[in-house]
């Protein structure tokens, strides 16, 4: 029989419990545990991994492209795993908020600004779900949901959508690429880094600057954003991404672009059902949101 490749389920404990914290300290104190003994486990995950997860810094740590992926899937897997364990165990349910959303909305956005949410309401628990469609809302599995939708989708009569921003979208990539990109043309003489959960990123931008796409030098497939990005970021070629998504990047120096962003056919929009309206952890959770939309 085949043994599961899976790293050390206490060492994924303790990653989960960091990345949430955003700090080692944080993280040994939740899990009345050493400080050593925490970073020896982030160490052995990081090694059986082969890949680092966690960028350390004075002010606590940050999540690696891979390490966001791995806390994207550590978060949903707990949350159904707590979710059975009470069932089995038949324990009430706090009665909190089960988000969904894209994983790289998710890491590059929402995960940085959850903990002044929790702050300021400790009494309400959200729980976070990679889910990139409707499924999971409409089997009332999660309470919101959080998607890129074109403006022309009509949604199904008993859901709402709660409008959050505008999808800008652009050419990204590194400083040292940017030398030779004067013009939007002049991108295609570099490799173009396609995401899979945006496969018309490329060729809306295109169309809208007379850029003509299939005289592309080169072409390639990413399966996450994150991914993508931190190839342009490495000048693997140049990705086309959500403004809001690579504000981070951006700001650090790691990607320019060269031509700023431009508004696509699609918003990010918060959705849930009818008739949760009126449920007050909901509302209190959406004048948040909306609340942190506004001062960005």
């Amino acid at each position: 029989m085949k043994m599961r490749n899976l790293p050390p389920l206490n060492a994924l404990k303790m990653f989960e419990a960091v990345a949430r914290n955003s700090s080692f300290s944080l993280a040994a104190e939740e899990l009345c545990i050493t400080h050593s003994a925490v970073s020896h486990q982030i160490k052995l995950l990081e090694s059986w991994m082969g890949v680092k997860l966690l960028q350390r810094h004075s002010h606590g740590a940050t999540l690696t492209p891979a390490g966001q992926i791995l806390f994207t899937t550590c978060v949903q897997l707990f949350n159904s795993l707590e979710n059975c364990i009470n069932d089995i165990q038949q324990k009430p349910i706090n009665h909190g908020i089960t988000l969904g959303a894209p994983s790289s909305f998710m890491a590059n956005w929402l995960i940085s600004r959850i903990e002044s949410f929790e702050e300021k309401y400790p009494e309400i628990q959200i729980k976070l779900m990679t889910s990139n469609d409707f499924k999971l809302l409409e089997n009332e599995q999660i309470d919101l949901q959080i998607l890129s939708l074109n403006r022309q989708v009509q949604l199904k009569s008993d859901l709402v959508k709660i409008h959050l921003f505008k999808d800008k979208i652009g050419p990204v990539l590194s400083s040292e690429k940017a030398h030779n990109i004067t013009q939007p043309s002049d991108l295609l003489t570099q490799t173009l880094l396609h995401t899979e959960s945006n496969k018309n990123a490329w060729s809306f931008w295109a169309t809208q600057h007379q850029v003509k796409l299939n005289e592309a030098k080169n072409q390639r497939y990413f399966d996450h954003l994150n991914l993508m990005l931190e190839a342009a970021a490495n000048g693997l070629g140049i990705a086309i991404a959500p403004e809001i998504l690579v504000e981070k990047q951006i700001l650090n120096g790691q990607l320019i672009a060269p031509f700023g962003f431009t508004d696509s056919d699609a918003e990010f929009t918060l959705c849930l059902k009818q008739n949760c309206l009126k449920n007050s952890n909901l509302q209190t959770f959406i004048e948040w949101i909306q609340y942190q939309v506004s001062i960005d």
